[in-house]
């Protein structure tokens, strides 16, 4: 009886749900996850945090489909890149030590690291702008596949090979597993001890986290953890997690650990401490342009609400830690579901204290209840075409049997319906396409708020499309790409990654893109083909020289 009215005592206190009983905070938050509560597919861990103490907690769905096992606050889940702000922590306690400082070249610590003729801080690392290439990519670009092991040694052996930087440290923020990776190392280097022990030593222990550990070998066993999933075509199939992610990623826990580390956290920044403190400060680029990245951790602030936030994602794990330090709130959500959408839960729980302080963002349009209507071919005729959608992202609308169809690049052909004589609804994309500027032709669509214009493509030829076959090999990757062209396409086929097709850009000669990235071809003072340069999201132009 104390518990249920201690409890009942704190809700009583909360915006939004005023004298409600804990039953009526259950069933809402019930609603939210009813649909994982199933014992057929993978679910959620949930965990709110109010006020120094647990407030709520109960497991959705199932943490193992093959043995029937369900998933509670105690069941172990992969963190992922929620791991980072623990990294964070050691480095804040590092610099508070006076042992290391966040200006510091790495190259004290790391010797090993390429000098690529521009300092690298420590700073550089925190906050993701150091220029060094996301280790998942460049290492699937040289051969590695999604499903096998990722070690952290093979980490360091990439960066050691890596010849150029993104960018110039400081000049861009772009997220980079890799720096918190070195961080790690940074850690070892400094304290002398392997980086899981110091995490252990320093954290989990002082916090009585039994449950949580830092995987430091994929094969290790670990009591009581998740396995996670993946739905195709209504079933699911078991993701393979071989990753061992040093300072990155590789951390499990538990919900109810976390809750601990939550409410620790929350204190220290109520009591001034400065390693705390210090792992909520942003920092800026070298145009003085703000970013939101500090030690791990994203601080952000949504109609005057400071949030303090880490997702995760990796394997069909999907983690999140969300903190409003100002109202003493987290919500900490672990999924071994690869669809589990972690925003949007978090933000509905967080609606439920903080009303309507937490915005849903704008209300989606839904034109599918409106009636079709015919519109005169000539018309639908000026649709037809290509526009740009964003750099290397194009749509083509081709007239069909009548029916105006709508092609992404890289992506498959789908039907659209007229809802008036400019506007298409596409079922595919729950979404509408307005057109513009209609003239002899359309000049532009409008999509999801932004302006496309008409593209007129770049037409090659099939004697163009040859110059291009031959083997590419990157020493930085040490791999190769064998090009060729079959039926008209341009085909690479790497030994671990299979055949794949580059399509070539719709504007830029000489530029080709796939699901595998990127390539701009390079040539030299007589027209030839010498190579191309590789990039892909968080990596960018990776040389392959044309072998002869």
């Amino acid at each position: 009886m104390k518990i249920y009215y201690t409890l009942l005592l704190l809700l009583s206190g909360l915006p939004g749900i005023a004298q409600n009983t804990s039953d009526t905070l259950s069933a809402k938050i019930d609603s939210l996850f009813n649909i994982y509560a199933r014992t057929s597919r993978p679910g959620v861990a949930a965990l709110i945090v109010k006020d120094g103490r647990t407030l709520f907690e109960k497991g959705y769905g199932m943490a193992n489909l093959e043995y029937d096992i369900p998933i509670t606050t105690t069941t172990v889940f992969d963190l992922a890149s929620v791991s980072k702000q623990f990294t964070g922590f050691a480095i804040s306690t590092l610099i508070q030590e006076g042992k290391i400082s966040p200006d510091d070249d790495i190259h004290k610590y790391l010797p090993d690291v390429p000098q690529f003729g521009k300092t690298i801080t420590i700073r550089h690392l925190i906050h993701h702008t150091s220029g060094l290439r996301d280790w998942p990519a460049t290492l699937h670009a040289a051969g590695w596949r999604w499903d096998e092991s990722f070690s952290y040694e093979d980490i360091m052996r990439m960066v050691k090979q890596q010849r150029e930087l993104d960018f110039e440290p400081g000049s861009q923020y772009s997220y980079s597993n890799t720096g918190y990776n070195l961080l790690a190392a940074i850690v070892a280097k400094v304290s002398g001890i392997p980086f899981p022990e110091w995490i252990d030593a320093h954290i989990f222990k002082p916090l009585n986290m039994r449950a949580s550990l830092v995987q430091s070998d994929y094969s290790m066993v670990i009591s009581h953890v998740a396995s996670s999933y993946y739905a195709n075509d209504n079933k699911y199939f078991k993701s393979n997690d071989a990753l061992t992610a040093l300072g990155s990623s590789s951390i499990f826990s538990t919900a109810e650990d976390l809750a601990k580390w939550v409410i620790h956290f929350q204190q220290a920044l109520e009591q001034k401490d400065p390693v705390y403190l210090r792992m909520i400060e942003t920092d800026t680029l070298n145009n003085k342009q703000k970013i939101d990245y500090a030690y791990g951790l994203e601080v952000s602030q949504r109609n005057g609400i400071t949030n303090i936030a880490h997702d995760g994602g990796w394997a069909s794990f999907r983690t999140i830690i969300s903190n409003f330090p100002d109202q003493k709130l987290a919500v900490i959500l672990l999924s071994n579901d690869g669809n589990f959408d972690v925003y949007r839960n978090t933000n509905a729980i967080a609606k439920l204290f903080l009303n309507d302080k937490i915005t849903s963002g704008p209300k989606r349009e839904d034109l599918s209840n409106l009636p079709n209507i015919s519109v005169d071919t000539l018309l639908l005729k000026k649709y037809t075409g290509s526009y740009q959608l964003g750099p290397g992202w194009y749509v083509t609308f081709t007239l069909e049997n009548g029916r105006i169809m709508v092609q992404a690049n890289g992506e498959d052909k789908f039907p659209t319906d007229l809802k008036s004589d400019s506007v298409l609804w596409v079922p595919a994309y729950n979404s509408s396409v307005t057109f513009r500027e209609i003239k002899e032709k359309a000049g532009a669509l409008k999509y999801h708020g932004s302006i496309a214009p008409r593209v007129i493509p770049v037409k090659i030829t099939p004697a163009q499309l040859d110059q291009y076959a031959g083997a590419y090999y990157s020493k930085e990757l040490e791999t190769a790409y064998q090009l060729s062209v079959k039926d008209g396409k341009l085909v690479a086929h790497h030994m671990r990654l299979g055949d794949f097709t580059f399509e070539p850009d719709l504007v830029i000669a000489g530029k080709f893109s796939s699901y595998n990235g990127t390539i701009n071809f390079l040539t030299n003072a007589q027209k030839k083909i010498t190579g191309f340069r590789l990039s892909n999201g968080r990596i960018k132009n990776i040389l392959f020289k044309k072998q002869e």
